[in-house]
């Protein structure tokens, strides 16, 4: 229960575990679950499986071919607990369906690590099919995740059963000009299009039904202040009677009891107008320096998960080799037991050989003896 985060999502979790037991998937479409809500059903989830006695291993995957988690209010924060989840636990699972949550270009960065290789406790090293429709995906996330997902495939492509291609359903995302960004990634090789073709790695169905982009947010904009008798801070007292000229009298809805002289008001109209100036550089300068983090911390994600991908290519191409050799000597022993049986045989037979002519000698011999003493009998 503490695990789970609450004796509701336990419950859940324990009804998810028997359904997939049973149904030999995981279907949690449409039910508006938050990051949090994924983050507590998986951790439980994966506890089950250890206190039931099915995680008899360090990582087994779950017996379960598709993963349904349309429907909800997954984002970018808590993807990442669901790519893990499906690259471990879920990796037999060839459908996984991420449409209609709130997935934009940022999370892109997670979704890349599920159009990649496997790792190889895997019963298949690549998914079949990956629908992110009803998204907020941009151009920028879209050329990723196609690109990523094009050169695994074609690094595989001259192996003796080459993996399939991935269906990519992006549509009813944000993508502006579909047809260009296909069009832009062919002339770079990439071969991915709206119909599966001979040659094609990546197939994107319903590509060019995109949604307009969403509005971006205003500017931070500043309050309006009124125009008149009253200055530009709205502190209440009228300037034109601090320059001797207001005429409103006692009708004048602002006050005539501050200071009067217009040099001492602009020396501090100049002063707020340079705090002012120095307010928006720093926060253009906090925006900026947010901007550059979030790229930084993008690339730096990027590269982790580069490393972890070669990491696990590099844990493959050592097993393989390792299964190699194991053949290698298992194919030189049936060898030598081989030469070892045929010369058993061969020394086999030329001891039969042996005792043959042995017992041919012993036999003329005694016929020879034989006639000898009948002749001398005669």
């Amino acid at each position: 229960v503490k695990i789970c985060g609450g004796e509701d999502m336990a419950a859940r979790v324990e009804r998810v575990w028997e359904e997939m037991m049973e149904k030999k998937r995981i279907d949690l479409s449409g039910q508006r679950m938050t990051d949090e809500d994924f983050g507590f059903l998986l951790k439980g989830l994966h506890m089950f499986s250890r206190t039931s006695g099915y995680q008899t291993e360090r990582i087994k995957p779950f017996p379960i071919t598709e993963l349904d988690f349309s429907g909800n209010d997954l984002t970018c924060k808590g993807i990442g607990d669901v790519v893990q989840f499906a690259r471990t636990q879920g990796s037999d699972a060839t459908l996984i369906d991420l449409s209609n949550n709130k997935l934009d270009d940022e999370a892109a960065v997670e979704l890349a690590r599920l159009v990649k290789n496997y790792t190889s406790f895997a019963t298949h090293s690549f998914i079949q099919e990956l629908l992110l429709s009803g998204n907020s995906l941009g151009k920028a996330g879209a050329t990723k995740l196609i690109q990523y997902a094009h050169w695994e495939r074609d690094r595989y492509k001259t192996e003796n059963k080459p993996p399939p291609p991935l269906k990519l359903d992006l549509s009813d995302n944000c993508i502006e000009r579909p047809a260009d960004l296909i069009d832009e990634l062919v002339s770079k090789r990439i071969k991915c299009a709206v119909k599966v073709e001979s040659d094609t790695t990546v197939h994107l169905p319903d590509f060019m039904d995109q949604r307009d982009p969403p509005p971006s947010p205003p500017p931070p904009s500043r309050s309006v202040l009124p125009r008149g008798g009253g200055n530009r801070y709205d502190s209440g007292e009228c300037f034109d009677f601090q320059k001797g000229r207001c005429s409103r009298g006692a009708g004048c809805r602002f006050s005539h009891g501050g200071r009067g002289g217009g040099r001492d008001r602009g020396r501090d109209e100049r002063d707020d107008d340079r705090r002012r100036r120095d307010d928006d550089y720093d926060y253009d300068r906090r925006d900026r320096g947010r901007r550059d983090d979030s790229r930084e911390r993008g690339r730096r994600d990027d590269r982790r998960d580069d490393r972890r991908d070669d990491r696990d290519r590099r844990d493959d191409r050592r097993r393989d080799d390792r299964d190699h050799d194991r053949d290698r000597r298992s194919d030189r022993r049936r060898d030598d037991d081989r030469d070892r049986d045929r010369d058993r045989d061969r020394d086999r037979r030329r001891g039969d050989d042996r005792d043959r002519s042995r017992d041919d000698r012993k036999e003329s011999s005694k016929h020879s003896r034989y006639r000898d003493s009948s002749s001398s009998d005669d």
